[in-house]
Parts: C-alpha cells; structure tokens; sequence
C-alpha cells in the first residue's frame, strides 16, 4: 500500500495507470484526504467489497486499486486492514515517530527543516559560488555557522552532470584537511562527508565527519554501508539511476514516485543487512540525479511520500538545471529566488533537510514559514 501526497496531481496519475476517463473524474471529485495506491491484488473484486464496506471510495484496473477516505475513517479501520495484512505501519499525515537525529555526540531535531550548507573542496563544481580553497575553508564555514547552518556537506568531488570521478587520494587530500580545520574550530557543528567511497568515508569520519553522504546510496561501493555500521553515524541514501558521467543521458520513468520508493526499500533493507540501525538512514530523492524535468518537478511536488518508509528525508534542490529550465534558462548564478522557493516547500511539508549553498538567505526563508505554519 501507498499513500499519495494531497498535492499529487491524482487525475494525471490515473490516467498514466490506464484508468477509464469516467472513473477518473468519478475519483476525483470524491478524493478526500488519504488516497491509497494499492498493487498486485491477488482478488480485486473482494478487495474493492472489503475497502467499500469500510467507508472507503475505489476505483480499480486490473489488480491495481486506488481508495479515498478521510482521515478519521483511516484511523479508525487501520486494525481491520491490519488483519488482512495490509501494512499500515505509516503516519497518515506523512509525519515521522522519530524526533532527533544522533550524528556521533551531536543531536538534530526532526522536528524542524534543518538546512545543510553545501562546502565543495573542489575545482570543478556546477556553482562556482560553492567553491572554496581548503586554507579558506574555515573563513567560510564561520559565515554559514552565524547564519544558521544546522549541518556543514563537504565534498571533494564534482558530481555534476557529466562529471569524470576524481581518484580516491586526490579526494583524501581534498576533504581530510578540510574537515580537521573544520573541527579545530568548532567542535560541535555536524559535518558529513560527501562521498560514495567507503575508504573517504571512513577517513572524514576518522578526522572528524560526523555523517556519511552518499549519492549513490550504497550501490557504487558495497562497503559504504559496513563503515556507516562500524562507526555507527548517520547515513544518507539517494537516488541515482546511472553515473555521474551518463545519469543525464535519456533518463525514462514510468513512475518516479513509485521507481524511488522501491530503490529506497532495497536499499534500506541492505543497509539494515549491513548492521546500519534504522534511524541512522536519511533518504535523499536526489534532484538532478537520472531526472528529467518533469521528474524533479513530481518529486518536489510530493516529496513528503518517501515518509511512508518512516525516515526522514533530505532535498537537495539549490541553484539546480530543473530551476534554471523553470526560470527561463538562468544561469546557476541567477537561481537564487528558485531555491528559495523550494525550500519553503519543503518547510511547509515538513521535510527534515535541504542541502543548499545559500545558508543566510535559506534559513531566513524556512524560519518565516515555519513561523506562518507551525506557530513562534
């Protein structure tokens, strides 16, 4: 079973999954609060009885059922699906149980939209304003603390579009020293290290990263899940289909929702394989990453969903190409205000971080909307 975000575009969804014109009208206009998605029913006539003596609204193609009640009637028939072993193990209003993240010695509150300031140790990045040298990395990580920065992202390798990989000691000799001289002047800013590379992984942590970042979610170095668990810190898994060097060359999805909730249940389940405690995962869409534009746009549309699998989730959407298509082709240098749009999306659905390069002027706008929303 899934639950489907109130700001998805539900009549183009139906209409993707081959549902009469008629149903999809019906559909839409009784949608109500909770809209379930439900794949390879085994009997879908008893099934649709069983939700509609229930209260629920169905409509059904093949084994596949989509159901609409209100908040209420869930709650109140969540034990009955429960025995008849529909998983209901999620918060309907796409909230998540677990209040703190614990990086090391460090916590996080998930009860807010922390902001992540992105530092590249790197020659090469897409945003030159993200660059920096590592002597004056400390210069710089001493404006994004004042500004609010809850997490510090370091990285040493480009993985921009097209991007050729940086050799592992090339990277060391990038991010080592940037974290030492980091955590020689603030000891108590949560770091994590960018990488997909175990032994880079191990090293940050080592000199002092509290949080391993990695885009391709465990899958480019089988190890990086057994150095998450050996060092029991933080780990974020995204979504990547294909490299770095090839992610941007025709990338197809027939459901990107659904594509992305799959790998993050693989993935989840070989992390936990690997010795990696729940609560340790954060999941990261990944914007840009194998998306097309109309990808990236239903992502942040309804990125709230990836909840359903009980992690908090990161959105790494700043001065990004989908900004640039949106805004009329601007340049990274322009895409400023587009950020700052994405990130007030993403504090008035409550995701728990976005990586973004503009500390100051982010934070502000999450603060303002969390004031709006949630109250002073």
């Amino acid at each position: 079973m899934r639950l489907i975000s109130k700001d998805a575009n539900i009549k183009r969804i139906l209409y993707q999954k081959g549902f009469d014109e008629k149903d999809i009208l019906e559909f839409e206009k009784k949608a109500n609060s909770i809209i379930l998605r439900f794949d390879n029913i085994k009997n879908p006539s008893e099934f649709v009885q069983l939700l509609s003596n229930l209260g629920y609204f169905t409509i059904s193609n093949g084994n596949m059922c989509f159901a609409t009640t209100t908040l209420y009637n869930f709650e109140k028939t969540r034990c009955v699906l429960t025995e008849e072993g529909i998983e209901c193990n999620f918060d309907a209003d796409f909230t998540i149980s677990q209040r703190y993240l614990l990086a090391k010695d460090k916590k996080l509150s998930l009860l807010k939209t922390n902001v992540m300031g992105i530092i590249n140790v790197t020659p090469d990045s897409f945003y030159e304003g993200s660059r920096v040298q590592v002597e004056k990395v400390t210069q710089r990580v001493l404006q994004m603390i004042q500004d609010g920065a809850d997490v510090l992202d370091i990285g040493g390798e480009s993985t921009r579009p097209f991007s050729e990989p940086v050799e592992e000691e090339e990277e060391l000799k990038r991010v080592i020293p940037a974290i030492e001289a980091i955590r020689d002047m603030d000891k108590n800013i949560p770091i994590s290290i960018d990488t997909y590379k175990s032994r880079v992984a191990q090293k940050a942590i080592e000199a002092g990263a509290d949080i391993i970042n990695d885009i391709s979610g465990g899958t480019f170095d089988k190890d990086m899940f057994y150095v998450a668990a050996h060092y029991n810190v933080p780990i974020i898994i995204m979504h990547i289909k294909g490299t770095p060097k090839d992610m941007q060359k025709n990338p197809y999805y027939e459901d990107v929702i659904e594509e992305i909730l799959q790998f993050f249940e693989l993935r989840i389940e070989q992390a936990l394989k690997a010795g990696v405690k729940l609560e340790n995962i954060i999941l990261d869409p990944g914007i840009g990453f194998g998306k097309r534009l109309e990808d990236n746009l239903e992502i942040l549309r309804r990125c709230e969903e990836f909840k359903v699998l009980g992690r908090p989730i990161l959105i790494g959407a700043s001065r990004k190409s989908v900004i640039g298509h949106v805004l009329s082709n601007l340049p990274p240098e322009e895409r400023l205000e587009g950020t700052l749009a994405i990130s007030v999306i993403c504090a008035q659905k409550k995701i728990e971080f976005v990586r973004v390069h503009d500390v100051k002027e982010n934070k502000r706008a999450i603060l303002m909307t969390q004031a709006v929303f949630d109250g002073v």
